[in-house]
């Protein structure tokens, strides 16, 4: 199953510190909104404008 890793434009409460990425199981693209399914299963929904690139990892 793929991984994907999220980059924020800057630290964002998702991530850990002043990291600016943070996995997830997948996403899902609503309107001006993404739907990220976090790898300890809950969801959070976050403004396409705060994320700069969403790509696919090899797990």
């Amino acid at each position: 199953m793929p991984q994907y890793t999220v980059t924020f434009a800057e630290p964002h409460t998702l991530t850990d510190g002043d990291d600016e990425t943070v996995q997830v199981t997948g996403y899902e693209d609503v309107g001006s909104m993404y739907i990220l399914e976090l790898l300890n299963g809950e969801t959070r929904s976050v403004g396409k404008q705060l994320v700069d690139d969403i790509t696919e990892t090899d797990d």
